[in-house]
């Protein structure tokens, strides 16, 4: 069996596995044979094969988890516009509420306005009573300065006549027959003045109900007003929170949107990320990109 020098074969040569190839400076204390330097060879090269495979794995792995977390990354940024969606939504709502609120309060100036007019009316209904309570006074025994020769044109008045004019009949037969007269006309006068009183009376009861109808509307249109009025401050009150807090969760929603950031690393093939809400980490047993919240 010969001995070979590394550095004197050439690429033509040709050796049998039996040969020995030195290993330390050309001597052959140290040597290994053709067919087991052969064999070194074959195993480093499947080795390498294998850790080629693995790394062609691994890329694999890495690029489908990448994929995975760009559909996941999809999603969410879906799910987060639908919920900005509904958010805008929902401000719209409020605004609408909002412009309902103003509407009412409008209307229930209106009604306010309403309500203290026929509260004017009714105080001057109220002020006629007293008109009409002289006036059947007036009629019934005067004394009250309303109306011109009240004093000799009233119910008590003529009563006294026609009972002077009676007496004055007992004493002179032709006296009586004009006292007759008198006294009939007298009583006519008297029965026409007694109606009238009695016709003012019933309009002073009549007018005295109606003010106090009057009345009692008026405070329920006024008390419903102010209900109406506070109720529309309360709704105008709660549509503009409601604004506020869509808006605020629209701030925030956008914020964690915008807020992991990826990349991949190409000179060793890994997805990388940052964020300050998120923590994202590869399932070694099924290979997802999981994440959950910091």
């Amino acid at each position: 069996m010969a001995d070979i020098q590394i550095n004197e074969l050439l690429e033509t040569t040709t050796a049998a596995n039996a040969d020995w190839i030195a290993i330390d400076n050309g001597s052959t204390t140290k040597k290994i044979s053709v067919e087991n330097f052969n064999l070194t060879g074959a195993a480093s090269a499947a080795q390498s094969a294998a850790a080629a495979a693995q790394s062609a794995t691994d890329a694999t792995s890495a690029k489908n988890a990448a994929v995975q977390a760009k559909d996941d990354t999809q999603a969410l940024i879906t799910s987060a516009q639908t919920i900005v969606s509904n958010a805008q939504t929902y401000a719209g709502e409020a605004l609408t509420s909002a412009n309902a609120a103003n509407t009412a309060a409008g209307t229930a100036t209106a009604q306010a306005a309403i309500a203290t007019n026929q509260a004017n009316l009714a105080a001057g209904y109220a002020a006629n009573v007293d008109n009409f309570a002289k006036t059947a006074k007036s009629w019934a025994v005067g004394g009250t300065g309303t109306r011109s020769g009240e004093d000799t044109d009233n119910s008590q008045w003529y009563s006294r006549l026609a009972h002077t004019s009676e007496i004055n009949a007992a004493a002179s037969e032709q006296a009586a027959a004009t006292s007759e007269t008198n006294a009939s006309t007298s009583e006519t006068n008297a029965a026409s003045s007694e109606t009238n009183a009695n016709n003012s009376a019933l309009a002073a009861e009549e007018a005295k109900n109606i003010t106090q109808g009057y009345l009692a509307n008026a405070n329920r249109a006024r008390q419903q007003a102010q209900d109406a009025q506070v109720a529309a401050e309360s709704a105008k009150g709660g549509a503009e929170d409601a604004a506020e807090q869509a808006n605020d969760a629209l701030t925030d929603i956008r914020a964690l949107i915008a807020d992991p950031e990826f990349t991949v690393d190409f000179n060793t093939g890994l997805l990388m990320y940052s964020s300050e809400s998120y923590a994202f980490q590869i399932n070694t047993s099924t290979g997802n990109l999981e994440w959950e919240v910091v």
